[in-house]
């Protein structure tokens, strides 16, 4: 039933039809296959095929997320997190994007930094944020990169290290963030963390104007 739902979501080898698909996903995932209740709660996330169904996503991604996927986890933590079919819960929120980071999924990561760092639905703790901003950062996470290199600068419940500020400055900067490339030609025009390179700090300033 799942790999020919694939397929007629795909229209691999087969004329592509979505409502067909959302089907067959519905059948596989109530048989208890994990993709298929992932995929369907996308499907009706989205309204894929299907009419748009906030509260039935919400209970497919989060039986697929209970069976242990990764981006299910991900998925309705941020469905917690706004309320968006279900009634905001800030703590179960945490829960979901803390176990969807411990499965590698980089926006959890990402998430779960934010929510430490800010103390909502959970004590704030900023060196546990930073440590999960760096994971996120690590693996191509921009804001991540950006958060953690303001943190390393400001020394936000974290020793103030301006090299690796630096570092992370840059790396956002070269994936296109504004804030970033501002914040690394500041750096560059003063000295912090790297040599003093005005014409650097004038291309970085003109990437960000």
């Amino acid at each position: 039933m799942f790999n020919y739902a694939i397929m007629l979501a795909n229209g691999d080898g087969i004329e592509s039809d979505k409502k067909e698909a959302a089907h067959y996903y519905k059948m596989a995932a109530d048989e208890g296959d994990i993709q298929a209740m992932y995929n369907y709660a996308l499907m009706l996330s989205k309204g894929d095929g299907v009419e748009i169904n906030k509260q039935e996503a919400a209970h497919y991604f989060k039986k697929s997320a209970d069976e242990g996927e990764g981006q299910a986890m991900y998925n309705y933590g941020c469905i917690l997190d706004t309320g968006d079919g279900v009634e905001v819960n800030k703590q179960e929120a945490v829960n979901y994007f803390k176990k969807a980071a411990e499965k590698g999924v980089v926006s959890a990561m990402f998430n779960y930094a934010l929510m430490l760092s800010n103390g909502d639905g959970i004590n704030e703790n900023k060196k546990e944020a930073a440590k999960y901003y760096q994971k996120a950062a690590d693996q191509g996470h921009v804001k991540a990169m950006f958060n953690y290199a303001l943190m390393l600068y400001n020394g936000d419940g974290i020793n103030i290290n301006m090299h690796q500020a630096a570092h992370y400055y840059k790396l956002a900067a070269d994936q296109g963030d504004i804030d970033a490339m501002n914040n690394y030609g500041l750096m560059l025009s003063k000295g912090e963390g790297c040599a003093i390179d005005k014409k650097e700090a004038a291309h970085y300033y003109k990437m960000a104007a």
